[in-house]
């Protein structure tokens, strides 16, 4: 049985709360996953600029080669899960049983995310209509055509939510997480 740990900061951490996590159909215990709670989050919420003014020194053309380089990990390499690795045949296998989508769909879903991973620059030139990337981590600057433009985060993180009553596929969605954490800056 693989044990995941909660991520936090991207390091382990190792709860004292833990759920189970099961075949959809069996009930075959497939995995221990450590939980957090709201006070960890509020602690780990105040490092949250930190960690914003880290990832605005990189430039975007760098983070966009980091996503790309993800997403190969993720659709090809072994990686490190909790105690042990992951494969991608063995991540199509879990996200099947955890899910009971069929593992050819698994598989599909796994190609789709590489292909809008890998394909993120074109992706977010789209959603900008060409804007230089560097103006959004900057806050302001000039358009193509000239005109002045300035944007403000309303938010140094943005993250998901869990709802408060745990229906059976909430933990799911964390097991089937391939992760690939790029080095510290520095590092």
């Amino acid at each position: 049985m693989i044990d995941i740990p909660a991520i936090r900061w991207g390091k382990p951490y190792e709860s004292l709360e833990k759920a189970t996590i099961v075949h959809f159909e069996t009930g075959e215990e497939l995995a221990t996953l450590h939980q957090t709670n709201p006070g960890l989050v509020q602690r780990d919420m105040r490092r949250a600029q930190r960690a914003r003014d880290i990832l605005r020194e990189i430039p975007s053309s760098e983070l966009i080669s980091m996503v790309i380089e993800a997403a190969d990990l993720y659709l090809n390499a072994d990686l490190p899960l909790g105690s042990g690795s992951q494969t991608p045949e063995d991540f199509v296998h879990y996200q099947s049983a955890t899910t009971g989508l069929p593992e050819h769909m698994c598989r599909a879903n796994m190609d789709k995310n590489h292909f809008v991973l890998t394909n993120m620059g074109e992706v977010l030139e789209a959603l900008t209509r060409g804007l230089d990337l560097d103006i959004l981590a900057r806050g302001h600057g000039v358009e193509e055509r000239g005109v002045p433009v300035s944007y403000q985060a309303q938010a140094p993180v943005i993250g998901p939510a869990c709802p408060a009553k745990r229906s059976r596929s909430t933990p799911v969605k964390a097991t089937s997480a391939r992760r690939f954490s790029p080095p510290a800056p520095g590092a």
